[in-house]
């Protein structure tokens, strides 16, 4: 079945192709249709391709005959496309048969022509009729007729259904006139209006695959595990045939309850189900909560979770069933989550450090160096002694770290206390601290405060407060490298002098020297002079 519904599905894309077919005819598996879409040759070509078929081509008496039918029962006037074209670029001599014309399907054969003019043909031209001449007319392919005819192959019919009923064909026309019905057709059978379709030489009855004219049903459809069901709307019920929907005389049906309802002649009255109760407005229901009853999860460490209608007993955070129906307490520490020490507690755990180590507030389970002094040792390779680390706000040297004088670097606006690995911002009275170590005028002097400072410590280090981690042999380069270019750029000065001979230096002026110090640690000190030349005048 569902094979046969997928070869519907089929039919069914190409049918919903727009195709304004007026009349069409089936017969020895061919059906032929009549548009009435203006279009010159190519268009009404590829058009007909677009439903599954190609233009109509007229090889047999008994053909002809279909095409007089659908030409003389229709209300269509003009003329309409063949599927008859002629693409040589010479002139043939043949004047019998199809003159050369070839059918859009790409060969010649036939045992009917219907020629207007019997004279051969030396250019590119296609083919027409129309309903007051059915003869074959040769005419420009570019011109845009009125309409064009088309064919389809179909080899699978079902019987008709009755007498009076109507089809309606995967090809775009309806016809209560026909003797073999095409497979993808529709139908209503009277008297009870079920609905059918012919699906591979059978008649289905309604409703059918949702997908495929949603199932035949007169308003909505729907699949369910049971198979697929037609739906009607609010006050109307379906009807006995499955498909269609009719006024519902039942008050509850037009009564818009939310879940149930129970009727009484011409009176109604909405209920709703366990786990809801009524709302005011008499119509919706609206959930119970369940938890807020303490015994209805009984047992240590359970906890009530509620859900729409419903309510459910887990235990709390920190324990697990044992499939007993207990709560038992779950060993955190087990998995590892802290970094140092864990301590398993009833329902939670905690996590701490080691000696000289503190959790960091962004994350309680990691450990980070902590010194409490200005001095303290450095963390060391034991493999390495020359990679020693430190905490932040920290610099190694040898063997121990030193805490780093932010205050230097002018951090605060006003006072500034140093601190281990960091510092402490605060103003002067009169003033309040505002962000980064900033002070400002305080608008409400006198609001009696006692507290003649306000204090900042900032939550992240300034650039001078960076962690370093050098050993003594980097400082010692340091040193070194600062040495040479002091004395690189003393003998830069000197072989100035000797060049500019006509320079001579005034001693004892008041701008000789000014000294700029260049800083290698925390307490050693070099300088070099700068010294003042003036041109002799």
């Amino acid at each position: 079945m569902r094979e046969m519904l997928g070869m519907v599905m089929a039919l069914v894309l190409l049918g919903l192709r727009p195709a304004n077919a007026n009349i069409g005819h089936c017969e020895d598996e061919k059906c032929f249709s009549i548009h009435a879409n203006t279009a010159n040759f190519s268009a009404a070509s590829r058009a007909c391709k677009d439903q599954g078929g190609n233009l109509m081509s007229v090889r047999t008496e008994q053909t002809s005959s279909a095409l007089s039918d659908l030409l003389e029962n229709s209300n269509v006037t003009g003329d309409f496309w063949l599927g008859l074209e002629y693409v040589d670029a010479r002139c043939l001599d043949s004047t019998g048969g199809l003159k050369g014309y070839k059918w859009v399907t790409g060969d010649d054969t036939t045992h009917y022509s219907n020629w207007k003019i019997a004279d051969a043909v030396c250019f590119s031209r296609c083919v027409s009729v129309s309903k007051n001449a059915q003869t074959w007319n040769e005419r420009s392919c570019q011109e845009i007729l009125q309409g064009y005819l088309c064919e389809y192959d179909t080899t699978e019919y079902c019987h008709p259904l009755g007498t009076n009923a109507s089809y309606k064909t995967p090809f775009g026309f309806t016809s209560d006139n026909l003797n073999k019905i095409p497979s993808g057709s529709r139908t209503t059978a009277q008297p009870l209006g079920t609905r059918h379709l012919c699906v591979s030489g059978a008649w289905i009855q309604g409703p059918w695959g949702c997908e495929v004219f949603g199932g035949g049903c007169e308003h909505d459809c729907e699949t369910t595990l049971q198979g697929h069901v037609c739906i009607c709307p609010v006050g109307f019920k379906i009807d006995m045939n499955g498909v269609t929907c009719s006024q519902n005389d039942d008050p509850c049906a037009r009564a818009g309850c939310a879940q149930e309802c129970f009727s009484s002649g011409a009176t109604f009255v909405c209920a709703c189900g366990p786990g809801f109760q009524l709302h005011a407005d008499g119509k919706a229901c609206e959930d119970i909560n369940e938890c807020t009853d303490t015994s209805a999860c009984l047992g240590a460490h359970k906890q009530c979770v509620n859900t729409l209608g419903s309510f459910k007993c887990q235990c709390a955070p920190g324990f697990e069933d044992n499939k007993a129906g207990a709560c038992v307490d779950v060993d955190e520490c087990a998995s590892g989550p802290c970094e140092h020490n864990c301590e398993d507690t009833i329902g939670s755990y905690n996590c701490s450090c080691g000696e000289g180590f503190r959790q960091p507030k962004e994350d309680m389970h990691k450990c980070e160096r902590y010194c409490p002094t200005f001095e303290c040792p450095a963390d060391c390779d034991v493999n390495n002694n020359a990679q020693c680390h430190c905490p932040y706000g920290f610099i190694v040297e040898d063997d121990t770290c030193f805490d780093i004088d932010e205050c230097d670097s002018g951090s605060c606006d006003q006072v500034c206390e140093n601190t281990p690995g960091s510092y402490v911002c605060s103003c002067e009275e009169g003033f309040r601290l505002i962000d980064n170590g900033i002070c400002v005028k305080d608008e409400f002097e006198g609001s009696g405060t006692s507290d003649p400072f306000d204090s900042f410590t900032p939550t992240s280090r300034p650039p001078a407060a960076k962690r370093a981690s050098l050993s003594a042999g980097s400082l010692l380069g340091i040193m070194v490298c600062t040495v040479i270019s002091i004395l690189l750029l003393v003998c830069l000065v000197h072989c100035v002098r000797k060049k500019m001979h006509h320079y001579d230096v005034y001693k004892g002026h008041d701008e000789i020297y000014d000294f700029q110090q260049v800083i290698i640690d925390k307490t050693t000190y070099l300088s070099y002079p700068n010294r003042y030349l003036k041109r002799e005048t």
